[in-house]
């Protein structure tokens, strides 16, 4: 059974009620089981019907007493201890998980011992276990993969992010998640450097990480030079309306710095432009 149908079915069996809305779920388990009847609008099942769906249940290794949201935010190891299918786990497996590294040649400082990792290598682990060894001062977050992973041939001066950043991936929607490394950043409550894409919805990224002192950029001649020479004017464009309120809105220096940059260029640049760049 799939984890939707077990959820609607404990409902049934713990419900008082004999007539549920017709859910394409609840539909779908009629057709299959040929269990309960369909009045209507409405699935309906009564005594001897939901005894037969406690048995159900009870074979798929699932108490009918168990709590419908049980496995809302457990792990996988965790959810089968309420059943059978370790995939029932709310959210993905590696939900907590964030990617670090540091600039080249610079220790992680997230144990007991420091660790250099080479070049193009990261360490990837759950936020929550390193949190509280973390001995790094500040943290520089790196909005897009290929600059993180690169980050040793990246040509922008990062000393203002101090002598050894944290290196951070913003992360996406598998692996390591944006949600997750915004959390971490929480958690860890240092001084935030932001590297994003220098167009509307990096400074938005930017504008929101906890803890933003500064966001990294070449100075304000080259980077007018470079947007004018490589910029792109539809991303520009198609994130002008959503980002654009918020920008004008934000107080933050590093913001008020750029934005007017980018609103003059009418372009976007995106970050990996300085990977290799003379």
């Amino acid at each position: 059974m799939e984890k939707q149908l077990v959820k609607v079915l404990l409902r049934v069996v713990q419900s008082q009620e004999e007539r549920f809305t017709g859910s394409k779920t609840l539909r779908g388990f009629l057709d299959d089981y040929n269990i309960g009847w369909i009045k209507g609008a409405t699935c309906c099942f009564d005594a001897p019907s939901k005894a037969r769906i406690r048995e159900l249940l009870l074979a798929q290794g699932i108490p009918p007493e168990t709590p419908p949201d049980a496995w809302d935010g457990l792990t996988r190891a965790e959810s089968l201890a309420l059943g059978r299918d370790e995939k029932w786990a709310g959210g993905p497996a590696r939900r907590d998980r964030v990617a670090v590294k540091t600039l080249p040649g610079r220790p992680l400082l997230i144990g007991r011992e420091p660790i250099l990792l080479p070049p193009r290598c990261h360490l990837e682990a759950d936020a929550l276990e390193i949190a509280g060894n973390v001995q790094h001062d500040t943290v520089l977050l790196v909005e897009n993969w290929e600059c993180f992973d690169r980050i040793h041939a990246v040509q922008l001066d990062f000393s203002a992010a101090g002598l050894n950043p944290l290196v951070i991936w913003r992360g996406g929607n598998g692996e390591a998640r944006a949600d997750a490394s915004q959390n971490f950043l929480k958690t860890l409550n240092r001084p935030v450097w932001a590297f994003v894409d220098y167009d509307p919805a990096g400074l938005v990224i930017a504008a929101t990480l906890p803890g933003l002192q500064g966001i990294i950029a070449p100075e304000a001649s080259v980077l007018a030079e470079l947007l004018e020479k490589h910029g792109l004017e539809d991303r520009y464009c198609a994130q002008l309306p959503a980002a654009a309120p918020s920008l004008d809105r934000s107080g933050h220096p590093a913001v008020a710095y750029l934005w007017p940059l980018l609103r003059q260029a009418g372009r976007a640049l995106p970050q990996e432009i300085f990977i290799g760049l003379d």
